[in-house]
């Protein structure tokens, strides 16, 4: 990912200095020399490349608005970086992890507070599509698929669900779009 000229070693605390007056320029040297080893860090710590990208856009866009904040005094440029990475990444896991939770708990107030409603028996064809639609379901990612239950199943828009998430709206319309694609691939035999 870095150009050749380009190496962590170019990047002094003068060059996040000018970062800090604005210059795209000196932001595009940070760019390139760290986005390498930042997205493998990121990645050892996500295990999702989608997770990873989403996640280096929000590193470079702190280091692009903090850039005043950087003390050279506390370490390098590159250490610095990977701090804003690891900090990122631990909150996303988090944050995560605490969704998951919720939406664990909230499914099982659900199935113990729900009355299964009866079947009707000569709609087999239609049970039997049901159950593939939940299997379906269960095979997503927890993030994609709170996305889809949120849009489909709980009627809120894009902007609500990004809102209720505290996502951006792209992320929110991208796990949607992918939910949808996942699941028409595993349905379509029932078309």
């Amino acid at each position: 990912m870095n150009p050749p000229g380009a190496s962590q070693d170019e990047i002094d605390p003068a060059v996040i200095r000018r970062v800090a007056e604005g210059d795209t320029v000196a932001f595009e040297r940070v760019y390139d020399a760290f986005s390498g080893i930042l997205y493998s860090l990121a990645l050892r710590m996500l295990e999702r490349p989608e997770d990873t990208e989403e996640l280096l856009q929000e590193v470079f866009l702190k280091i692009w608005r903090d850039a005043e904040a950087y003390d050279p005094r506390r370490g390098v440029p590159l250490a610095w970086a990977i701090t804003i990475t690891r900090h990122k990444a631990i909150d996303k896991i988090r944050s995560t992890t605490r969704r998951l939770r919720l939406y664990d708990a909230a499914e099982a107030e659900a199935k113990n507070n729900s009355v299964p409603l009866p079947q009707p028996v000569n709609n087999a064809e239609s049970t039997e599509n049901a159950q593939a639609v939940r299997e379906s379901l269960g095979r997503l990612a927890p993030e994609v698929r709170e996305s889809i239950e949120l849009a489909f199943f709980g009627g809120l828009s894009h902007s609500q669900i990004a809102s209720r998430l505290s996502l951006p709206l792209t992320t929110v319309k991208s796990r949607i779009r992918r939910a949808m694609m996942q699941l028409r691939q595993s349905l379509r035999h029932y078309e």
